[in-house]
């Protein structure tokens, strides 16, 4: 009986302070449309984008000079990646500029104070985060539709700049360290080939094998002839049958042979030609400096290849997002919502009025000249 009471008391005090409460959810509802009609429409337009591997930017796998599967999109660090380049700085001063919001949004561009409340205005209108399918979904509200869809898809083409800034960066840091080696690599193949050059002048080798063979063979041959001059002069000198003449003849042919030995075997080269001494003292240093300056030609070759490949990647588009969704202009606001908006205005002054009669019925008894008395 005394909740029933009190419930009967509660809607017996509505009923008496019924114009009252009618009144002010009446001045609510009126306020609220007044209020609702004033505020500007505005529409949101939404792109959605996965990240790009980094692995496409990368030369062996563009010139196929690897076995590896192929990854189109990027891991989950690469999203979060481009998550943070979304929501950058350098995102938000860049839509500031290019729709010149200080214009649109009514501030002052000479002062930090409107520097920091436009951003702050934008931000309040940019959303950029990873959506349940782990893909970015960026959206834009403006008063105009069409104007939303140009912001979205401008910061969606400002997030793969920067994107592919970073990428770029990093390329460009390693063509400045390869064209660096190449360059010492050009001074140190110029100094061996000056190396190379005075050796060979010096021990005249400029091909071991072929002269070390064509040296053996002219020693072996004329070591051979000596020995079968020397042996027939000691056969034939003596005869008086044999011929001055032939006896001359083999005679010279042994000094010959034995001059041919003397210039074979004589140090530096005194005689003129290559000497095996020195060929056996050059032959080494010759063959050393040779193999330097080979292996580096070969790695210059492999420095140029691989600089040329980076370069080539470097001037290459690859687009750093895997776009799934490009902007249009929406054809439905996104706010405000103005019927709720006019629900909750009434709602809520009626909840207040009722709140305001309970406790004047609560207190009309009172009696507030004993809290004066008491004070007194």
């Amino acid at each position: 009986m005394n909740n029933r009471d009190n419930l009967l008391g509660v809607f017996q005090a509505m009923y008496r302070w019924r114009k009252a409460i009618r009144n002010l959810c009446v001045i609510a509802l009126i306020g609220s449309i007044v209020f609702s009609l004033t505020l500007d429409n505005y529409y949101q337009a939404s792109t959605i984008f996965y990240p790009a591997s980094p692995e496409l930017s990368n030369p062996e796998l563009i010139f196929g000079y690897t076995g590896q599967v192929t990854h189109y999109f990027g891991s989950d660090r690469d999203l979060d990646r481009l998550d943070e380049i979304a929501n950058s700085t350098e995102v938000v001063d860049y839509m500031v500029q290019r729709f010149r919001l200080y214009e649109v949004y009514g501030l002052d561009s000479t002062s930090l104070k409107g520097r920091a409340k436009v951003r702050e205005y934008f931000r309040n209108l940019y959303v950029a985060e990873k959506n349940k399918n782990d893909a970015i979904e960026l959206s834009v509200e403006d008063t105009d539709p069409r104007r939303a869809a140009e912001m979205a898809n401008a910061a969606l083409n400002k997030i793969n700049e920067i994107a592919q800034r970073l990428i770029k960066n990093s390329q460009q840091r390693l063509l400045a360290t390869f064209e660096e080696n190449i360059k010492n690599k050009t001074v140190e193949l110029e100094v061996l080939g000056d190396s190379l050059q005075r050796l060979q002048t010096r021990y005249n080798i400029y091909s071991g094998v072929q002269q070390g063979e064509q040296l053996t063979e002219q020693l072996s041959m004329a070591e051979s002839e000596i020995i079968r001059s020397r042996a027939r002069l000691e056969v034939l000198e003596n005869n008086p049958l044999i011929p001055r003449d032939t006896i001359a003849y083999i005679k010279a042919n042994l000094r010959a042979y034995e001059r041919e030995r003397q210039q074979l075997m004589a140090p530096d080269g005194k005689n003129g030609g290559v000497s095996v001494k020195d060929f056996n003292e050059g032959l080494p240093r010759v063959a050393i400096i040779t193999d330097l300056h080979f292996q580096a030609r070969k790695q210059l070759s492999f420095d140029i290849e691989r600089y040329n490949q980076i370069r080539a990647a470097f001037n290459t588009d690859i687009p750093a997002v895997q776009i799934v969704e490009t902007a249009e202009p929406p054809l439905l606001k996104s706010r405000p919502k103005r019927s709720i908006l006019v629900i909750a205005s009434v709602v809520a002054a009626f909840f207040f009025a009722v709140l305001g009669v309970l406790l004047a019925e609560l207190y009309r008894d009172f009696d507030w000249k004993d809290i004066k008395g008491g004070g007194g």
